[in-house]
C-alpha cells in the first residue's frame, strides 16, 4: 500500500487532469494512512498537485497535515497561499499563526488590495484560530443565518442596515456578494459592481466613509427577496 500511495501522488501532477483527479479521489478514499506520506511529498508537486494535495487535506481533516500546510503559506502561487489558509482554519492548525501574520504582512507589503482572495482567507484563518479579533457590531451580529451551504449570511431585505451598521462602527466594507437558495442547493447572483478601489493611504475615516458609499450605491440595485442573502468582508483599520 505504501507504494501505491506514492504512486498516486505523483500522479496529483499528471499532465492529465482526469488522472489527477482520479489519483485525488483514490486517495481520499483510502483514509488517514495517505496523510503522513503526502505531507512528506507535497512539497515536490508542482501547482496543481499541491492545490489537490490540500483538498485530500482538508477531505480528510487530520490536523497531522498542519507542518505541510504551513510550509505552503510559503509558496510562489498564490492560490496555493490561499487555499493553504482556508485548510488551516478548516483544520485549526493554531501553530500557523505567526506564520499567517507573516503571510499577511507580506500580502499587505505587496501592493495587492485588502481584498484580494489571499488575503480574505489569511484573516479568516487569524480570526478562526482566535489570532485576530473580528469586529461585529450588535446589529450586525443580530441577523445572520444559515443560508443553504453558507454558514454566515445576512438577509438580503437588512443588506443597507448591515452596511451602515458596520461603517457607523469603524468598519471599511471591502465588497458584498449575493447567494440565492433555491432547488436544493446555493448559488451564487451577479450584482452590479462599481470596482472602485478604495485608497487606503487616506484617513482611515475617510476610507470607511467611501467604502460605505460603493457599498450603499451597489445595494442599490439589489432586489431583496427571501431567498436571497448577502455575505459581507470588511476590515478594521487594524487590517488595513
Amino acid at each position: 500500500m505504501v507504494g501505491e500511495i506514492g504512486r498516486l501522488i505523483g500522479l496529483l501532477d499528471d499532465d492529465s487532469t482526469e488522472i489527477a483527479e482520479d489519483a485525488k479521489a483514490e486517495l481520499i478514499s483510502i483514509g488517514g494512512e495517505v496523510v503522513q506520506p503526502l505531507v512528506a511529498g507535497v512539497g515536490t508537486l508542482d501547482r496543481f498537485g499541491q492545490l489537490s494535495a490540500i483538498e485530500v487535506f482538508e477531505h480528510l481533516g487530520d490536523a497531522a497535515a498542519g507542518p505541510a500546510l504551513i510550509d505552503l503559506l510559503g509558496s510562489e502561487h498564490e492560490t496555493v497561499r490561499e487555499w493553504s489558509a482556508w485548510a488551516i482554519a478548516e483544520l485549526g492548525v493554531r501553530e500557523a499563526v505567526p506564520k499567517l501574520r507573516a503571510a499577511y504582512r507580506r500580502q499587505r507589503d505587496s501592493g495587492d488590495g485588502p481584498d484580494w482572495t489571499e488575503a480574505v482567507a489569511v484573516r479568516h484563518a487569524l480570526t478562526v484560530l482566535g489570532a485576530r479579533q473580528e469586529v461585529l457590531p450588535p446589529l450586525t451580529a443580530s441577523l445572520p443565518t444559515t443560508a443553504g451551504s453558507i454558514r454566515r449570511a445576512w438577509p438580503s431585505a437588512r443588506l443597507v442596515d448591515v452596511v451602515n451598521d458596520l461603517a457607523d462602527h469603524d468598519q471599511a466594507v471591502l465588497y458584498f456578494q449575493l447567494w440565492a437558495v433555491m432547488d436544493g442547493g446555493t448559488f451564487w447572483n451577479e450584482h452590479e459592481r462599481l470596482d472602485k478601489p478604495l485608497d487606503f493611504g487616506k484617513p482611515w475615516r475617510q476610507v470607511v466613509e467611501e467604502a460605505r458609499e460603493s457599498a450603499l450605491i451597489e445595494a442599490a440595485f439589489v432586489v431583496a427577496r427571501p431567498n436571497l442573502f448577502a455575505t459581507v468582508e470588511w476590515i478594521d483599520p487594524a487590517d488595513a
